[in-house]
């Protein structure tokens, strides 16, 4: 007499598998099994709710209990399934990119609200990685074109499927290049919009940080060489009164100010995330005309015998909390 298999519903492996993440210290065991569950069925996580009385066959269940062993040694879900929701939009996710945060939707929200008015604003991404940034941008303002840059041949890759897959490849221009070293010369950007690497070694991280690629993560001891480069070269490719708009790390908003304002940029503002911390710099290049005041007043200062190369010294007393523009 052969031996069968016992029946196995939807409703017991998600119960089974939710158990077993909680056993090991997941910190979301039943939104993880759901999603691991809808993804191995191929439904979505409503029509989980639809099937949890339905048998699953021997090959659902191995490939779920798969699923649920890598999240068991705190491999990112987004990783499992190759998926993550950003701005309302599904983008493919590999180990190559870092998994869409919710916080950096600020960023998306923050670009819209600036050039929703504008007639076919030019922006570059930089340091794309999946390209959720740039994709979410072409798709909320379907008159701007997007420069999209990456140093990973593999992030750039990925990036080309999102944009592929929310229909705008057109608008969003895929370049290898480390922050704005590969953009030619003379390239001006209404905005530049960045996510770049900010935490320093030995930061204290969950352990899914660590499936994720370290060089889109750590920047130097301090955590800041990247947004330093970025800072230093960014007014050179954007317009007179051009935008950056930047996400930056805990308690690293009093450094990003003074970099800001060292590199010349004006209208400083940070921004806080949902949950209330410092979190986005936006800072406006200077215009022609900022630029030949202060000319004109270095210059008189000059001729009145002063030596100083500037009238206009950089802010100073600038405290994390501070959100008012400078």
């Amino acid at each position: 007499m052969i031996a069968t298999r016992p029946l196995v519903t939807v409703a017991a492996l998600r119960h089974q598998a939710e158990a077993d993440l909680r056993r090991q210290g997941i910190p979301t065991p039943r939104l993880d099994a759901e999603v691991l569950l809808a993804a191995t069925l191929g439904v979505s996580r409503a029509g989980l709710y639809a099937r949890l009385r339905d048998a699953v066959d021997e090959s659902v269940d191995a490939a779920y209990r798969v699923a649920i062993e890598r999240r068991g040694r705190r491999e990112p879900v987004a990783y499992i399934t190759g998926t993550k929701e950003f701005c309302s939009l599904s983008f493919a996710v590999t180990p190559a990119v870092l998994v869409p945060r919710p916080e950096t939707e600020d960023l998306v929200e923050r670009v819209r609200q600036l050039l929703q008015h504008h007639p076919s604003p030019l922006i570059c991404d930089v340091g794309t990685g999946s390209g959720c940034i740039a994709v979410a941008v072409a798709r909320f303002l379907p008159r701007a074109t997007l420069v999209a840059v990456d140093v990973s041949a593999a992030a750039l890759q990925v990036a080309h499927v999102n944009a592929s897959l929310h229909g705008v490849p057109e608008r969003v221009l895929l370049m290898a290049s480390d922050l704005l070293t590969g953009v030619a010369a003379g390239t001006r950007f209404d905005l530049i919009v960045s996510n770049p690497p900010y935490l320093k070694p030995g930061d204290a991280v969950s352990p899914e940080v660590d499936w994720e690629p370290s060089a889109a993560l750590v920047s130097g001891g301090d955590g800041l060489i990247a947004i330093r480069r970025l800072l230093a070269s960014a007014p050179a490719y954007l317009h007179d009164d051009g935008t950056l708009v930047m996400e930056f790390g805990d308690g690293q908003s009093s450094a990003v100010l003074e970099l800001a304002a060292a590199a010349g940029f004006q209208s400083l503002a940070i921004e806080r995330d949902l949950g209330g911390n410092p979190r986005v710099l936006i800072a406006r290049a200077k215009s022609e005309k900022t630029k030949r005041t202060n000319r004109q007043v270095a210059k008189r200062s000059r001729d009145s015998g002063n030596d100083s190369e500037s009238v206009i010294p950089a802010p100073a007393g600038i405290h994390p909390e501070d959100t008012e523009t400078l």
